[in-house]
């Protein structure tokens, strides 16, 4: 019987991939994720004092996936027939690593 080796590597191939403050489009984008494979997860982000006195005030939710999940992703939010001031992509590497 062979023995099982890991390796040290991390790998951190995750993205923040969207912002969205519209809680119906961020269902509508997570249930073409789950219908189809992709997974991902949310970060949600507190209002600054700023904004909260002087804009919206809006909670914003980034959803985040795999970045060889990307294209696939692209292609269902095309799909999903957005406007443009819906959805705001980011595409950029996740900052910080929970693990």
């Amino acid at each position: 019987m062979s023995e099982l080796t890991f390796s040290d590597v991390k790998v951190h191939n995750e993205i923040e991939y969207c912002i969205v403050q519209d809680p119906d489009i961020k269902v509508k984008i997570e249930r073409a994720f789950l219908n189809n494979r992709i997974s991902y997860y949310e970060k949600w982000e507190e209002p600054s004092l700023f904004r909260k006195l002087f804009g919206d005030g809006a909670l914003r939710c980034t959803l985040c996936i795999n970045s060889m999940q990307a294209e696939k992703a692209n292609e269902l939010l095309a799909s999903l027939h957005l406007d443009k001031g819906q959805v705001e992509m980011v595409m950029r590497k996740v900052d910080k690593t929970y693990f």
